[in-house]
Protein backbone atom coordinates (compact mmCIF):
# COMPACT_ATOMS: atom_id res chain seq x y z
CA UNK A 1 0.00 0.00 0.00
CA UNK A 2 1.03 3.58 -0.72
CA UNK A 3 1.80 5.85 1.57
CA UNK A 4 -0.79 8.23 2.37
CA UNK A 5 -1.28 11.93 3.80
CA UNK A 6 -3.74 14.10 4.96
CA UNK A 7 -4.51 17.35 2.85
CA UNK A 8 -7.34 20.40 3.83
CA UNK A 9 -9.87 20.34 1.24
CA UNK A 10 -13.23 22.26 1.78
CA UNK A 11 -16.14 19.86 2.40
CA UNK A 12 -18.34 21.29 -0.81
CA UNK A 13 -15.08 20.63 -3.18
CA UNK A 14 -15.15 16.92 -1.64
CA UNK A 15 -19.02 16.25 -2.05
CA UNK A 16 -17.91 17.36 -5.80
CA UNK A 17 -14.81 14.65 -6.03
CA UNK A 18 -17.71 12.13 -4.95
CA UNK A 19 -19.46 12.66 -7.62
CA UNK A 20 -16.87 13.03 -10.50
CA UNK A 21 -17.01 10.47 -13.17
CA UNK A 22 -14.65 9.41 -15.32
CA UNK A 23 -16.10 7.86 -19.14
CA UNK A 24 -19.38 7.77 -17.24
CA UNK A 25 -18.47 5.41 -14.20
CA UNK A 26 -17.73 6.84 -10.37
CA UNK A 27 -14.54 6.68 -9.23
CA UNK A 28 -14.12 5.03 -5.98
CA UNK A 29 -12.45 7.09 -3.96
CA UNK A 30 -10.95 10.66 -3.67
CA UNK A 31 -7.70 9.65 -4.52
CA UNK A 32 -8.67 8.12 -7.38
CA UNK A 33 -10.33 10.45 -8.90
CA UNK A 34 -7.64 13.40 -7.98
CA UNK A 35 -5.39 11.15 -9.80
CA UNK A 36 -7.56 10.73 -12.99
CA UNK A 37 -8.24 14.64 -12.92
CA UNK A 38 -4.31 15.54 -12.89
CA UNK A 39 -4.39 12.69 -15.51
CA UNK A 40 -6.44 13.97 -17.87
CA UNK A 41 -4.95 18.12 -16.92
CA UNK A 42 -1.69 16.74 -17.67
CA UNK A 43 -3.09 15.23 -20.87
CA UNK A 44 -4.71 18.41 -22.10
CA UNK A 45 -1.17 20.24 -21.31
CA UNK A 46 0.27 17.57 -23.97
CA UNK A 47 -2.29 18.04 -26.82
CA UNK A 48 -1.96 21.62 -26.36
CA UNK A 49 1.74 21.94 -26.78
CA UNK A 50 1.22 19.59 -29.39
CA UNK A 51 -1.24 21.78 -30.94
CA UNK A 52 0.97 24.80 -30.65
CA UNK A 53 4.17 22.95 -32.66
CA UNK A 54 4.70 24.38 -36.00
CA UNK A 55 5.28 21.58 -38.52
CA UNK A 56 7.46 23.43 -40.58
CA UNK A 57 9.74 24.52 -37.54
CA UNK A 58 9.55 20.69 -35.90
CA UNK A 59 11.59 19.37 -39.25
CA UNK A 60 14.19 22.46 -39.29
CA UNK A 61 14.81 21.83 -35.46
CA UNK A 62 15.24 17.71 -35.94
CA UNK A 63 16.95 18.14 -39.03
CA UNK A 64 19.37 20.86 -37.32
CA UNK A 65 19.46 18.13 -34.37
CA UNK A 66 20.31 15.02 -37.04
CA UNK A 67 17.35 13.09 -35.56
CA UNK A 68 15.02 13.68 -38.77
CA UNK A 69 14.80 10.40 -40.50
CA UNK A 70 16.52 10.05 -43.51
CA UNK A 71 14.81 8.35 -47.02
CA UNK A 72 14.59 4.22 -46.04
CA UNK A 73 14.30 4.56 -42.44
CA UNK A 74 10.59 4.78 -43.31
CA UNK A 75 10.48 1.30 -44.44
CA UNK A 76 8.38 -0.45 -41.65
CA UNK A 77 6.18 2.57 -41.45
CA UNK A 78 5.58 2.15 -45.62
CA UNK A 79 5.33 -1.41 -45.55
CA UNK A 80 2.28 -0.85 -42.53
CA UNK A 81 0.55 1.64 -44.69
CA UNK A 82 0.88 -0.24 -48.12
CA UNK A 83 -0.68 -3.15 -46.11
CA UNK A 84 -3.27 -1.53 -44.94
CA UNK A 85 -4.08 -0.06 -48.68
CA UNK A 86 -4.65 -3.75 -49.93
CA UNK A 87 -6.59 -4.98 -46.99
CA UNK A 88 -8.84 -1.77 -47.23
Amino acid sequence: MSETTTITIARATRQRLAHVKFNGKPLKTADETVAALIEEHERRQFWEAMDAIDPDEYEAQTREEGAWPTEGEYAAEEQMIRAQETTA
